[in-house]
């Protein structure tokens, strides 16, 4: 069994012209893909682009490998490979989209001890599709409960430190579409033995007016203009190893939703984003299992031309 550590969430785009974008974050705990890991992609269909994020990676190879054996099996090249210390992000296309990708380009923010090292910070990998610009970003935020005014700051280092060659999109702010996922760490902030309580009697919706996330955002401390489907589920974090039972070691970690993705849509644009469902599960083989699907449409409508990438340069 892979290990209750590794944190899964997942983001589909689904446009009116039927274009789909599926987004996926792990944290693997510092473990290995001992299995298959097809049933943590939540793949039961073929979307058209695939991203998958990593943190906490003990082998920087051994994820995006078992990840690439899995996809290309299934028709798609990858696209862009982003690897910051032990965090990676990866994209993949299926074909008939690779000539109407293009502008590639990566980018990664330290902020581990005090910028110096990444085992926290964000890599981003953006491109134009169609006639839009997308970029995704993958974050590992500092971890405690009382580092909230820290992930913030680390959210603001990775959005004013990642600029781009494009003109027309010289930062993430600018772009049609982006998409932020990952373990961004933000606790439920009240005692442990309440959480807990509140999980065990169903009422874990409760909590969610204690959410780090969601009081950052309302006071305009962080994530501005970002939106997040409302959360129906348990909190994703955090369990003991290969079981449904949360932390019981002598951390004791209060229960909280870490692993989240939200979407933020170019003001002329927002009308069009509409959230079709949004859902976890915390009983699976890992530590968190979350998806989303929005509505967008004209994704890929207006001019565009293909002098975007082959097959050939893929691998």
């Amino acid at each position: 069994m892979l290990s209750r550590h590794v944190l899964l969430a997942v983001l589909l785009l689904h446009t009116m012209t039927g274009l789909k974008l599926h987004v996926t974050t792990f944290n693997t705990g510092d473990t290995f893909p001992r299995e298959d890991i097809s049933p943590l992609l939540g793949l039961d269909y073929d979307p058209d682009i695939v991203s998958i994020g990593f943190e906490e990676l003990g082998d920087t190879d051994a994820w995006e490998n078992e990840a690439d054996r899995i996809l290309s099996k299934r028709g798609y090249y990858r696209i862009k490979l982003n690897t910051m210390s032990i965090m990676q992000l990866v994209v993949f296309a299926k074909k008939d989209h690779l000539p109407f990708i293009s502008h590639i380009e990566t980018e990664y923010t330290k902020t581990g001890f005090g910028g110096t090292y990444g085992n926290k910070g964000g890599t981003s990998v953006r491109f134009r599709l169609y006639d839009k610009t997308i970029a995704i970003v993958n974050s590992h935020l500092s971890a405690h409960m009382d580092q909230v005014q820290i992930r913030d700051e680390e959210y603001w280092n990775i959005i004013s430190e990642q600029d781009f060659e494009d003109p027309t999109t010289p930062h993430l702010y600018d772009h049609d579409y982006l998409i932020w996922s990952g373990d961004l760490n933000y606790r439920i902030e009240l005692n442990n033995s309440e959480v807990r309580k509140s999980i065990g009697a169903g009422k874990h919706l409760d909590l969610l007016h204690y959410d780090q996330l969601y009081q950052e955002k309302l006071a305009g401390h962080a994530f501005i203009g970002f939106h997040e489907a409302d959360i129906t589920f348990p909190p994703t974090y955090k369990f003991n190893p290969e079981t449904d039972i949360y932390d019981t070691s002598e951390k004791q970690r209060v229960p909280s939703w870490c692993d989240r993705v939200l979407w933020r849509i170019k003001r002329e644009r927002e009308e069009i984003v509409s959230v079709l469902n949004w859902g976890g599960d915390g009983g699976s083989d890992t530590d968190s299992m979350s998806s989303i699907t929005l509505s967008m449409s004209d994704l890929s409508g207006g001019e565009c031309e293909a002098d975007g990438i082959g097959p050939s340069n893929m691998r």
